[in-house]
């Protein structure tokens, strides 16, 4: 199981919406390069590793998630797969990071009512990775399109959906 931190800062993504994403990517997560937007205690990442992910990038801006993503990390023996990156997200996207084109799929969990989503999605939209899967309230509708991203499927679990996000041209 996951440490998580105590307290409501950060929220991670429940079981029951872990596994609809997982049984939507299946295929399409071993080996890949994983990239984990607003990580929080990195559960999103730390599945896809479990599920055989070549590596994950774990990026954030709260020092305690940090800490926590390292801890599970060595704990669950994947420290040389993983990586952490403290930073805002938006901020971080702005700058350009490799790992971004890099990544086979990205995963974008920002708070539900943080107005940088999207912003963080068009960031992401200008040079986006083959695939982008949004988790967010179900009250926000996400564009059809944004950048070279395509909007090809919305799955909803109660309050929540994921937003499944695809690279429309070869990069």
């Amino acid at each position: 199981m996951v440490e998580t931190p105590d307290g409501f800062a950060i929220r991670p993504t429940r079981s029951m919406v872990r596994q609809a994403l997982f049984n939507v990517l299946a295929d399409r997560v071993p080996d890949s390069r994983f990239l984990d937007l607003f990580a929080g205690a990195g559960t999103v990442g730390f599945e896809a590793l479990s599920r055989g992910a070549a590596s994950a990038v774990f990026v954030d801006s709260d020092r305690r998630a940090q800490s926590v993503i390292a801890r599970n990390a060595e704990r669950f023996g994947c420290g040389k797969r993983c990586r952490t990156v403290h930073a805002e997200v938006a901020r971080w996207l702005r700058t350009g990071p490799r790992e971004v084109p890099e990544a086979d799929i990205c995963f974008v969990d920002a708070p539900y009512r943080d107005p940088d989503v999207d912003t963080v999605l068009a960031l992401l939209g200008d040079h986006p990775p083959p695939l982008v899967v949004c988790e967010h309230h179900r009250a926000r509708r996400l564009p059809d399109r944004l950048g070279e991203l395509e909007r090809v499927r919305d799955i909803n679990h109660g309050l929540t959906t994921l937003t499944f996000l695809q690279r429309t041209s070869e990069t």
